[in-house]
């Protein structure tokens, strides 16, 4: 395979990213300016031309539905920063594991079964926080797509958040991980506002239009 046809394959799995009549429409015209500006023997993507069209594609995806209000677009941006802020505290969480493992056996030396929850904790959070950026995404994209169901998935995330702030909270987190508390607050700061966007009268019109009204002679011969 020569250096051109493999880096125009990878090019090619980039624009996978994209919508699917997007890259009907445009795959082509963009792979050839790719190809063009090249350099001579590469045969992969360089890293700014990778991120920027990921970026480009993120872009694409959560592009503006005709006729979306502006407390429905300001909402899903919430919610977009709030699956980043997820993901931050999924990575802090596994970073500071392991020192809040040793403040407990500090506070606790010796007792196995509190050593046992916090592990069961732990994983609840790992797997609450991986549970929630996927959600985030799924919700992001459905949001802007005028799907209504997706409102409920993000007031259900921003109760889990709630519920786990008070539980970490009950159970020391404050104390024991405290850098694991404010990347849960900055989430929750994030959803509270998307969630009180989505639920207006605006957005509520926006994804649950009104039926349109019967005409006289559909009512006639909807009656026969």
């Amino acid at each position: 395979m020569s250096e051109q046809a493999k880096l125009e394959r990878r090019y090619r799995r980039l624009l996978g990213w994209y919508p699917r009549a997007f890259r009907r429409e445009n795959e082509e015209e963009i792979l050839a300016v790719l190809l063009a500006c090249a350099q001579e023997g590469q045969q992969r993507p360089g890293l700014a031309a990778s991120a920027d069209m990921i970026k480009g594609a993120l872009q694409v995806w959560l592009r503006p539905a005709p006729g979306q209000p502006h407390s429905v677009r300001i909402a899903i941006r919430l919610v977009w920063a709030g699956a980043v802020a997820q993901l931050a505290t999924m990575i802090m969480i596994i970073a500071t594991a392991g020192r809040v493992r040793s403040a407990v056996a500090r506070e606790y030396p010796g007792l196995a079964a509190t050593q046992h929850d916090l592990n069961a904790m732990l994983v609840i959070h790992y797997t609450g926080a991986a549970l929630g950026v996927a959600l985030c995404l799924v919700a992001t994209w459905a949001l802007t797509r005028r799907r209504d169901w997706a409102r409920i998935a993000v007031a259900a995330d921003f109760g889990w958040i709630t519920l786990n702030m008070l539980f970490t909270t009950l159970q020391g987190g404050a104390v024991y991980a405290p850098a694991d508390m404010i990347a849960g607050a900055v989430e929750w700061l994030f959803f509270l506002p998307a969630c009180a966007l989505l639920f207006t009268a605006t957005s509520g019109r926006f994804y649950q239009p009104e039926p349109r009204a019967v005409t006289a002679w559909q009512g006639t011969f909807g009656t026969m």
